[in-house]
């Protein structure tokens, strides 16, 4: 490989977190000898611009996952995130574990139903193969959302979007999932349901043809179930691929540059009983420590990881910087 890069998706530490609770040897590594920098738009318009797309770095990110859909109408867009939320004494937060990620078939009932519950042509669902939706409505003013993974770990109520329309039909949302058949599926199957849609990332399209995007190189390849992601390489007629389970398997697929998108939630999927330090190990073990040791042994000609709005950039000659000390955990992030 030529370079790779490393996104943690939904990795956004609160300023009062605990940064050093769980050693992380690789990216404790990375951090010590990488360039440090803070990505004032978040990592999305960093990577349209990284992989040559930068007539697209500005949109909002669900007309980015819109490019992966046909024969939109023109109207207001928006990613809808299925969520877990939890509800305590005084407030309703959300967990990494309640970013959902569900199957085609989930998608596929859940998108007719509201067809037939929210009948109208006022919104629609559009499933993603990257296991959310796109909402589908008219344009709507103060539409803007965060997005979820910004929120983990706080109350849900300042995130929800200012529009009255939409507060309005997020709350009709809630209603209409509690006891749905595919909640109670999915709690035969051992899995959580969807107490909501988060509403986020909101755009509007445009009537006629869409811009095309510089395809840029190629051999760049993408691996990850982010909307964002598969939506920009489906700008640059390309198509991203399942995450694989190391970094060696890369080495099949050649390519100029490798994108990979990682998510802690998908990591506490397999185990109901792990916690955020077992998956930010796990993390560590499967991605960041591997990837530490090619750029250590000059396999890569750079490396780069993002997370919490921080960029480390490490280049081919950067680890000889060996005066630098090493900070645990993900202080190095700081």
């Amino acid at each position: 490989m030529h370079a790779l890069v490393i996104v943690v998706a939904d990795l956004y530490l609160p300023e009062e977190g605990r940064g050093d609770a769980v050693a992380l040897p690789g990216l404790e590594r990375i951090a010590r000898f990488a360039t440090k920098s803070v990505l004032a738009r978040g990592w999305r318009p960093w990577l349209a611009e990284r992989v040559g797309c930068v007539n697209l770095a500005d949109d909002a990110p669900a007309l980015i996952a819109a490019r992966c859909c046909n024969a939109l109408k023109p109207g207001g867009v928006w990613l809808a995130t299925p969520v877990h939320c939890i509800a305590g004494l005084a407030s309703v937060h959300l967990e990494h574990r309640g970013l959902l990620k569900l199957s085609a078939a989930d998608l596929a009932a859940l998108a007719a139903d509201f067809r037939e519950v929210f009948k109208g042509p006022d919104f629609a669902l559009e499933p993603l193969a990257s296991g959310g939706f796109l909402l589908l409505g008219p344009a709507i003013a103060d539409a803007e959302g965060i997005e979820p993974a910004r929120c983990i770990g706080r109350s849900v109520a300042a995130a929800l979007p200012r529009s009255p329309a939409l507060r309005r039909l997020g709350a009709e949302i809630e209603i209409w999932l509690h006891e749905h058949p595919v909640n109670r599926a999915r709690g035969a199957r051992g899995e959580l349901p969807v107490t909501s849609l988060w509403l986020w990332g909101g755009g509007m399209l445009a009537a006629g043809p869409r811009a095309p995007a510089d395809p840029g190189v190629v051999t760049d390849r993408a691996y990850g179930s982010d909307p964002y992601l598969h939506g920009l390489w489906c700008a640059r007629g390309a198509h991203a691929e399942e995450l694989p389970e190391s970094i060696a398997a890369l080495d099949a697929a050649p390519a100029r540059c490798s994108v990979i998108l990682v998510e802690l939630a998908e990591l506490l999927a397999g185990d109901r009983r792990a916690g955020l330090g077992d998956a930010l190990a796990l993390l560590d073990a499967r991605w960041l420590a591997p990837a530490a040791a090619l750029a250590a042994r000059g396999a890569l000609h750079s490396l780069t990881v993002i997370a919490n709005d921080r960029c480390l950039a490490l280049g081919r000659h950067d680890v000889l910087k060996r005066w630098r000390r090493a900070r645990p955990g993900l202080t190095g992030l700081a």
